[in-house]
């Protein structure tokens, strides 16, 4: 499948902490599922979240919650949270969530500036100002597993998680710890989410526009798609698959191309034409990181056709295990006794 090699969990964070490109550049809207950062969770549907130890475990617990029961891919819920025993469940999410935070005088900020002008609007007498100055230090500690049926481990994670930020009263008071903690909290959370269950996810991204090596005509048509992509994506896709016939070794053509096809969801020919892109220019690093995009696109498509495949056949063993009306009737006639009178 992989033109530099397998799918690696490296993108996921790649995509989680993209920015938008810049307002220049032209782009095309690109979007599918990031796929869930384990496949041991697939069959997971009910899911519950244990008492979680330390000081900061049932805030932990509370963000699980949320976050699991907001996961949905193709507008169907993912997961079913069910309390702890309320029900069988597939799946524990167990362990427990600490907490280490501290406020650090720093060095005082001195700003000398002018307390009095003569007419001429020259200083003549200066004042010094001193500003109190803080680092806050936040420090979250999760440690959580996700244990399966018969002990199974799904997941697990033991991290140490740190923000800092430091300030001068002259920009304003410390900040909150409580507002920090909550991130860490937060984003840790979102963390356990997307290593369970697949996202999706949409963002723009650039195309190639130098048009080296192409005849005048087809400069002057790409010079078109190009432009063509701040109105009509379908039309400027159109116009770059267009382009490949009189021009099959033209990077920007290709990669283009590449980005309409992956557009469209057909990724397997969106690598092929990246294939051909890195053929000419085996260190394009646009490139490259298509290839990583698309491959994280299939991987997801493929875990979504496991996960339905487990589904189907755990709804079809549990419908053959219920037993018919047929069956039912003639079990109670079986067990009902004889009332017919003899004479």
């Amino acid at each position: 499948m992989g033109v530099q090699g397998k799918y690696t969990a490296s993108f996921i964070a790649l995509a989680a902490c993209a920015s938008s490109a810049p307002a220049q550049a032209e782009t095309l809207r690109l979007g599918a599922h990031l796929p869930a950062g384990t496949d041991a969770a697939l069959d997971v549907e009910a899911i519950a979240v244990d008492d979680l130890g330390g000081s900061k475990g049932s805030q932990l617990a509370f963000e699980l919650k949320e976050v699991l029961q907001k996961a949905r891919v193709h507008d169907e819920p993912w997961f079913d949270v069910i309390a702890i025993g309320a029900g069988p469940v597939d799946a524990v999410i167990q362990g427990g969530a600490n907490v280490d935070a501290s406020v650090i005088e720093l060095e005082p900020k001195r700003e000398r500036k002018c307390d009095e002008k003569d007419d001429d609007g020259k200083c003549i007498r200066y004042r010094t100002d001193v500003y109190e100055c803080t680092r806050t230090e936040v420090t979250f500690y999760p440690d959580i597993e996700v244990v399966g049926q018969k002990g199974r481990l799904l997941y697990a994670s033991r991290d140490a998680i740190s923000r800092e930020k430091e300030i001068c009263a002259d920009f304003g008071p410390p900040p909150s710890i409580r507002e920090m903690t909550d991130g860490l909290v937060g984003s840790f959370a979102w963390r356990v989410r997307n290593a369970l269950a697949p996202r999706y996810y949409e963002r723009d991204y650039r195309i190639l526009e130098r048009r080296k090596g192409l005849e005048k005509a087809d400069r002057k048509a790409f010079k078109a798609a190009v432009k063509l992509t701040k109105s009509d994506e379908d039309a400027a896709c159109e116009a770059f698959k267009a382009l490949e016939v009189n021009n099959p070794t033209q990077v920007s053509v290709l990669f283009n191309s590449a980005m309409c096809h992956e557009r469209a969801g057909d990724f397997d020919a969106s690598l092929a034409v990246l294939e051909r892109a890195l053929a000419v220019e085996p260190k394009k690093l646009m490139a490259l990181e298509s290839v990583d995009r698309v491959e994280g696109w299939i991987k997801a498509e493929e875990q979504l056709a496991k996960r339905a495949d487990i589904l189907t056949q755990r709804y079809a063993a549990a419908l053959a295990a219920q037993p018919t009306p047929q069956s039912e009737e003639g079990a109670l006639s079986a067990a009902a006794p004889d009332q017919t009178e003899t004479n």
